[in-house]
């Protein structure tokens, strides 16, 4: 079963497509397969009943034992924020008297105690990203939380309420807070970026630009906290090769405070002059070659900002693509610009190998 599970989640998490998926193909592709992998029949409704009907409301999956609701299942495209729907599924639950329930898009998975007193953050006890999270961690977790075997025998809820209140929640995120913090200073959000600029706008009159931010955070990762000493360091691999800098996802950084000297996209040279050139490049190659379906571009948003738009208005620094109806957001440190471009290239079917780039 762990094995099953450890494959499912990888072949997921290595299709990019999948962001374009509505919600019902969401339902039939990822979350009745990953059902019948934890022991779940998806076709014998008195077991995954569809559907479900609380009043005039439904929930996506209810599965059951013996006629009685055990776990509820709400399903959202991955375009969705899920947290605009918690509340939703919460109040179906807890209606219900059903003691686990998930809210999902396929690619990130919120398990909760209903029956819990809190806000629906504090009822939320784990959370499961396909593209962030160890793969094995994550298949360990389902068989403990939503295979069939766990759920009738009660040793899910078990589980979860160990999971609620116990020491290794503590523990895990003891571990992961220096980490993400870490994350966060050398791969700096967006959202972190503008916050950095207009807070220091506010405090001194002046508003630095997003360079003068990032050559900030690069030092603080280094400990030395300042914008003049900042100096780009070449990469190990730059001095002693001169070989470009390959990245599979999860090596999509170290670019800020480096200077893109060349890239090769799907096997022809550009030399961009900067970084924002970069994503331009890469968004005017893939609408030349996708124009018909380039709607897909649409999908790929931050919490709380576009990437690309139809509306220019909403985007901070916006460039037209080739003159079409589509706009891209290119406020973006280098770090994020390689990652959007790549998140772009993989909505068409492309490899992250299919762009090189080289930097020092």
């Amino acid at each position: 079963m762990k094995d099953s599970l450890i494959t499912a989640i990888n072949e997921i998490s290595n299709n990019k497509s999948l962001f374009t998926l509505d919600e019902a193909s969401i339902k039939s592709g990822i979350i009745l397969k990953f059902l019948s992998l934890l022991g779940w029949d998806p076709f014998n409704i008195n077991e995954v009943k569809p559907e479900y009907t609380i009043e005039s409301k439904r929930v996506d999956f209810s599965l059951r034992i013996t006629g009685i609701n055990k776990v509820f299942i709400e399903v959202k495209r991955p375009s969705e924020n899920l947290e605009q729907h918690q509340e939703q599924l919460l109040n179906y639950s807890f209606r219900e008297g059903v003691k686990l329930s998930v809210l999902t898009n396929g690619l990130t998975w919120w398990f909760y105690l209903p029956l819990h007193e809190g806000s629906w953050e504090q009822r939320r006890f784990f959370a499961a990203d396909f593209f962030e999270q160890d793969v094995n961690a994550i298949a360990n977790r389902f068989v403990e939380l939503l295979s069939k075997s766990n759920i009738d025998s009660g040793v899910a809820i078990e589980k979860a309420e160990n999971l609620y209140k116990s020491r290794q929640k503590k523990t895990v995120l003891k571990e992961a807070l220096p980490k993400a913090w870490d994350k966060i200073i050398n791969d700096p959000d967006d959202l972190l970026v503008e916050l950095l600029i207009e807070t220091t706008e506010k405090i001194s009159g002046f508003r630095p630009d997003v360079s003068n931010i990032e050559k900030f955070l690069g030092n603080l990762h280094q400990g030395t906290a300042s914008i003049e000493e900042s100096r780009v360091i070449p990469s190990a691999q730059t001095e002693q090769s001169g070989v470009p800098q390959r990245h599979p996802r999860s090596q999509a950084t170290g670019y800020i405070n480096k200077k893109v000297q060349l890239i090769e996209l799907l096997g022809k040279t550009y030399h961009p002059r900067s970084w924002k050139e970069v994503l331009i490049i890469v968004s005017k190659e893939m609408f030349r070659r996708h124009a018909s379906d380039f709607d897909k571009c649409l999908v790929l948003r931050g919490s709380r900002m576009a990437y690309f738009s139809l509306n220019s208005n909403e985007l901070s620094q916006p460039v037209n693509i080739s003159d079409s109806k589509y706009f891209i957001e290119t406020k973006l440190n280098a770090n994020s610009i390689v990652k959007r471009s790549l998140d772009l290239m993989g909505l068409f079917g492309y490899k992250d190998s299919d762009l090189i780039i080289q930097a020092q």
